[in-house]
């Protein structure tokens, strides 16, 4: 039976950990960023201005939002 050097359970321990973070981050920033495009479409038509939406991430819906004069 192979024997792990102690660095090599440290280093998976460490990469499964950093690794849900970085997916446990991922998931905050999208719903975040969900969140606050509804409300900027909602505020945007209570007050019937026209608005551009870009999304530029579509996995964490990092976006723009530009309100147009017409």
């Amino acid at each position: 039976m192979t024997r792990f050097q102690p660095w090599t359970k440290q280093l998976v321990v460490t990469a499964i950990i950093g690794g849900f973070l970085l997916l446990a981050s991922v998931i905050c920033q999208r719903m975040f960023h969900t969140s606050e495009i509804h409300l900027l479409i909602e505020k945007a038509d209570e007050q019937k201005l026209s608005y551009e939406l870009i999304i530029h991430n579509s996995l964490t819906n990092a976006y723009s939002f530009d309100i147009l004069d017409d």
